[in-house]
């Protein structure tokens, strides 16, 4: 089981607020970027049998159909409501599915305590289970790997957006006591909101920099 750091309020917010477009252009790139951290993972995958998973996030509430074996596999977002055709569906929170495909958490323990739910084939979701163990995965360390030689500053920039974010959140948060701080938060606040932006900026040049650089090379 290993240690990490996973940016889940930012992740928490995109992946509720995304359009479908973007959220499945995103999923397609860290998808392509662990192929290429992971070329053994996939090579299992893709031997699989055909397999279709429907991933019901309860936090936010989307769903993701994940299709493997026979082929490259691929991640859809269902945005329409209504039965899905899958072999097994797994439903529960954001960081508890993040948690299972990066072994941070035992899967056992996850599926004894409801903190995931499986539904359908369980043996298809053991053997994915499986299959993941043998490999150790970061979610943000994939992500950082789509901007190059300059994945160390993206996944720097990245955890510092999440921590100004987490404590934008705390900030935002109703007073336990009942009483009214809005007023006494405010310079924190807007003092949080223009680090987000800067880090935002930061991003941004990133991404400007990662494609000159492909480019450059092409």
């Amino acid at each position: 089981m290993q240690d990490t750091e996973f940016p889940s309020v930012l992740a928490r917010a995109a992946i509720g607020a995304a359009p479908k477009p973007a959220l499945e252009l995103g999923a397609a790139a860290v998808l392509a970027a662990m192929r290429r951290n992971h070329p053994q993972l996939f090579s299992v995958l893709d031997a699989c049998q055909r397999t279709r998973v429907l991933i019901d996030l309860d936090d936010p509430p989307r769903r993701f159909l994940l299709q493997y074996g026979g082929g490259a596999p691929s991640l859809s977002v269902i945005d329409a409501p209504g039965e899905v055709e899958a072999d097994a569906v797994l439903k529960g929170g954001l960081e508890p599915m993040l948690a299972l495909l990066e072994g941070r958490v035992d899967g056992d323990a996850l599926f004894f305590t409801r903190a995931l739910a499986v539904s359908g084939d369980t043996a298809a979701i053991v053997t994915l289970r499986n299959i993941l163990d043998r490999e150790t995965i970061s979610v943000v360390d994939e992500a950082a790997s789509l901007f190059g030689p300059l994945r160390r500053m993206a996944r720097t920039a990245i955890l510092n957006w999440e921590r100004r974010a987490s404590r934008l959140r705390t900030a935002l948060a109703p007073p336990q006591s009942g009483g009214d701080d809005t007023a006494a938060r405010q310079p924190e606040l807007v003092e949080l909101r223009d680090e987000i932006e800067t880090l935002k900026t930061r991003l941004a040049k990133l991404e400007a920099h990662r494609r000159r650089h492909e480019g450059a090379a092409a």
